[in-house]
Formats: structure tokens, sequence, C-alpha cells
């Protein structure tokens, strides 16, 4: 799926739309997984894959430039430098495995990072969202995300321009994990609302 940079390029490689039809198919809990009445995503911080890239970058970089005859080989030294710890701390902070976990039975979502909860709160807080960005040409493409309160924003899609497909299939998970689906704009109809915070009684009865 594209990211960054690419996710505004009008051209697409791969159809993003047929991808996450066919995964909601071969997982209808996409995209977490189902064990013992719990849905539960496990994943990687993608941190992790960066600081790899930035690693093998900054090493082979370091090896050619001390090998080349340079009169001030400070000139860039600082640089080689920064970009090694900065590829040491994004491999460090990505290391930890990630858990999310929706627990209807208790109505609330956890957040682990490795065995540490992270956050737990109630599922008004946890959400399916439809994204909208504008292409370099103009155009508006959107993409599904699964983010909430305290937790690490996740890509369910890739930019596409099929509002209604990537709707309906935005409308289709969050009906399967039972969470909250909205639109990409702030106010809308298309917004399904399950999950609503609680109202404590006090805040119901008029004042005297």
């Amino acid at each position: 799926m594209p990211t960054g940079i690419f996710s505004t390029w009008d051209h697409q490689f791969i159809d993003n739309e047929q991808v996450v039809t066919d995964r909601i198919k071969e997982n209808p809990r996409y995209p977490f997984k189902e064990e013992e009445n719990l849905f539960v995503l496990e994943y990687l911080h993608g941190n992790i894959w960066k600081g790899s890239l930035l690693l093998i970058a900054s090493i082979i970089g370091t090896a050619t430039y001390l090998n080349i005859d340079l009169d001030d080989h400070n000139k860039y030294g600082g640089f080689l430098v920064f970009s090694l710890c900065l590829s040491l701390w994004l491999l460090s902070s990505g290391a930890f495995r990630r858990r999310l976990v929706i627990d209807h039975m208790n109505k609330e979502y956890r957040f682990y990072i490795h065995e540490h909860l992270r956050h737990s709160g109630p599922l008004h807080q946890i959400y399916i969202r439809l994204i909208s960005q504008k292409s370099g040409q103009g155009r508006r493409m959107f993409k599904l995300m699964l983010n909430g309160y305290k937790i690490e924003e996740r890509e369910l899609s890739g930019f596409s321009e099929k509002y209604e497909l990537l709707e309906c299939q935005g409308r289709r998970i969050a009906n399967k994990l039972n969470l909250n689906y909205f639109d990409y704009a702030d106010i809308s109809k298309r917004h399904i609302v399950v999950h609503r915070p609680k109202v404590k009684l006090s805040e119901t009865l008029p004042k005297v």
C-alpha cells in the first residue's frame, strides 16, 4: 500500500480495494483475529523497518565515506553519526510487539507494548474512520484507518478514489468488530455510532 509521498500519486500499482476485499473474505474480523471471545491485533511498529533500512544505509555510507580519500573527513561525519543514532532509536522504539485487544465482554479495549499495558479505555474511544487527502493533481483520495485514544493509528487500506466502495468496506469492518464508524467529514449522516460515552446522572439533572 502506498504511503508517505507515494500516497499522493494518481497511478496505483495495485488494486487497493480488491486487497481489502480479499482480506475480509479470508478473515471476517480483519484486521483482528478472534481469540477466546476477544478480538486481538498484534503487529510490529513501522519504525523497525525504517530503522533497519536507515541502519543499512548508514553502515554502507560510513564504510564508503571512510574509504574515500578526502581532505576533511569531519565534513559529513556528523551527519553519518546522526543517521546511525537515528536508526538505532527507530529500531529500539519499534522493536517491541504491539498488541491491541477489543474486549466486548468488559466493554473496553486494551493496548499493550510488549507485556506492558499502555492504555485501556471504553469502546467509544476506538473506531474505524475514512480519511480524505488530495492527490498531486487535485483528486480526492480516501483511505480506511483504525484509530483511537492513546493507540497507534493503523492503515486498513491504501488510498483510492472509490469512496462508495471504501465506505462499504469500512462499514462492514466496523460491523464485524462492533465498533463505531466515522465518515471523513466531521459532520456527516454517514457516521455509525454504536458505542457512546456514558453520561453521569448528575449531568442530566437540571441545576437548582
